[in-house]
């Protein structure tokens, strides 16, 4: 559905004109319109706004592309600026008082609080090419009245009116145009704009799908379905708040473990296994928290961590890569002659699994480095895969993240698959064209995916959320990505909360990372040991503000990897501690302190 911008037409109040009321000059005290509906479908509407900005598309005018590359990247940028503007500055298009006009004008200031602050471009985003029409003109003299008003236009349009210079400003017809392709969240940009150089740099950037997705996954997503389905979540006992559940499991700070782990106000990290052995590559555990499931190094075979029956080791036929569909029916372990199992494979307590078995199905087309997800209302399940680095660090001293060395053919495959009732089948893989991205990683709904984005020397320059739009088309799938969010971060492959909000990622130790763990540079002696040793760190990240937490605290020859959460909100840390030879299975609750 469109979303229009209506303005509601606000009677004068017969106040005395003046800076209190500022409606002195202007015919009638009723706001110009902001923008103007625009019916146009979506397919021309994209043509139409481009041609106006300057893109690279036939017919356009010079505007924007006269000092700025408009990129798919930038234009998804200027799309997530102008969310954020409605949401937070331009708040009353009626302009109902000189009070909410001042405030809709310091919103747009680099220190709202400070009416002297200077006026910033990023806080319009695209409405910024607005500034010389008359809704503009309006507000400010409804904030200051008609001459200071007029005197602090004029240094507004100046210092952030686009387009900058020489360049014509949009006319009302045109800007409507533009603000009605952005309104609708910039469709079809993909299909109608050229590829993207490759990335140089990245510009953070979160649209207000972000946030619209996040409010209707906590009614509607999978945290909420398995807790009104009463999906037994593993040392819960009779808890109904997730947060008095693994009270019985001792803190890692114990001196028995190792100290220092914990970021004060930020949760506390409880052990739930110990072990000597070495897991391969990441770990990851089902959505009810009771199996723990990773390669192991140097043995034959992976480990399935069965903690409800007193951490036994479940010995399977398989190598690396383990996932859990989000509804706990199944799972998909990689490297064995079958992929996909029914979890009745699991819950019949074996000592070990040959992937031989009845319950289990190999589905080609999911490749390595999969993540898997359900579509709501009893729908389909799916498993992604991409181009991927490895991540098996802390084995030795790891002293940056994985690299990025993503290409301009970058892709993420999407297998659906049914369960016949015995095993999963697998349906037409689909393929979407993701350039200079990889890693990619599916929230549980299947509804979101995020991807490490490359940058120059194969370094990482940030995380790219997508929107994932699965079209069932006979027995196959039409699949949209378009991106609608950009976080500059670096960091390992992300893992979604069942409720969509939250993401954790850890983060392998720099120098850049010196002062934020308490030390005055790189150069302290202090730090030292993270530069021969190094270590590694999970942060937790607030999609709608992208804004990373740090949950733990490792010392120098520590690492805490492969975040993942659990349905309930806890999240499943796997921690190699080099100074020791020991690993540790941990639960935060981190995200349910900080919710």
């Amino acid at each position: 559905m469109h979303r229009l911008w209506v303005v509601i037409a606000i009677a004068a109040c017969g106040n005395p004109k003046g800076a209190d009321d500022a409606d002195a000059g202007i015919d009638a005290p009723v706001a110009p319109v902001f923008r103007n509906p625009v019916n146009l479908p979506d397919e021309q509407l994209a043509v139409e706004a481009l041609k106006i900005v300057g893109g690279d598309v036939p017919g356009a005018q010079q505007q924007c592309n006269g000092c700025h590359g408009l990129t798919r990247q930038k234009l998804r940028y200027w799309r997530a600026l102008s969310d954020t503007a409605m949401a937070s500055c331009l708040t009353d298009l009626a302009v109902t008082s000189a009070d909410s006009a001042r405030k809709m004008i310091d919103c747009t200031r680099a220190m709202p609080e400070l009416p002297t602050s200077d006026f910033q471009t990023t806080k319009l985003g695209v409405y910024a090419t607005a500034t010389k029409l008359p809704w503009f003109a309006f507000t400010f003299a409804r904030a200051y009245g008609d001459v200071e008003g007029a005197q602090k236009l004029t240094e507004f349009q100046a210092s952030i009116g686009m387009p900058q210079g020489d360049m014509p400003h949009l006319t009302q017809e045109q800007f409507d145009i533009v603000a009605e392709w952005f309104a609708r969240g910039v469709p079809l940009l993909d299909e109608t704009l050229p590829n993207d150089p490759p990335p140089q740099s990245c510009a953070q950037g979160i649209s207000a799908d972000v946030a619209a997705h996040v409010s209707a996954m906590q009614t509607a997503g999978w945290r909420a379905i398995n807790r009104t389905n009463m999906m037994a979540m593993y040392d819960c006992g009779t808890a109904t708040d997730p947060k008095q559940c693994l009270a019985d499991k001792p803190f890692g700070a114990d001196q028995a473990y190792g100290t220092g782990w914990d970021v004060a106000g930020r949760g506390r990290l409880r052990v739930l296994n110990d072990v000597t052995y070495s897991s391969s590559y990441w770990t990851r555990s089902s959505p009810d928290g009771r199996f723990v499931a990773h390669g192991v190094a140097n043995v034959q075979g992976s480990y399935i961590i069965d903690l409800q029956r007193g951490a036994a080791q479940v010995t399977i036929a398989t190598q690396y890569d383990p996932a859990f569909f989000p509804d706990n029916t199944g799972f998909v372990f990689q490297g064995g002659t079958r992929n996909v199992c029914a979890m009745s494979v699991l819950t019949a307590n074996p000592t070990s699994i040959t992937m031989g078995e009845a319950a289990c199905s190999k589905i080609s087309t999911v490749g390595l480095y999969e993540h898997v997800g359900r579509a709501l209302g009893d729908g389909d399940f799916f498993a992604i895969d991409s181009q991927f680095e490895s991540d098996d660090g802390g084995k030795g001293p790891t002293l940056d993240d994985p690299l990025a060395t993503f290409t301009s053919l970058g892709y993420t495959d999407f297998t659906p698959m049914i369960f016949n009732g015995t095993a999963y089948v697998g349906k037409t893989r689909v393929r979407v064209n993701q350039p200079f991205e990889g890693d990619s990683t599916l929230s549980p709904s299947a509804r979101l995916e995020m991807t490490r984005v490359s940058g120059p020397n194969e370094q990482q320059i940030g995380y790219v959320l997508r929107k994932v739009n699965a079209t069932l088309s006979g027995t196959t799938y039409a699949i949209t990505t378009p991106e609608i969010a950009r976080y500059c971060l670096s960091g390992g492959k992300p893992g979604f909360s069942y409720d969509e909000r939250w993401v954790a990622f850890h983060h392998y130790v720099t120098n850049a990372d010196a002062q934020e763990l308490g030390f005055s540079s790189a150069s302290d002696p202090g730090f030292a040991a993270f530069k021969s040793k190094g270590g590694a760190n999970v942060y937790l990240m607030d999609l709608r503000t992208g804004t990373p937490i740090r949950i733990t605290n490792m010392q120098p020859g520590q690492y805490a990897l492969f975040p993942h959460f659990r349905s309930d909100g806890w999240i499943y840390v796997q921690i190699r501690d080099t100074n020791t030879g020991h690993e540790y299975t941990v639960a935060s609750d981190a995200a349910l302190l900080l919710e």
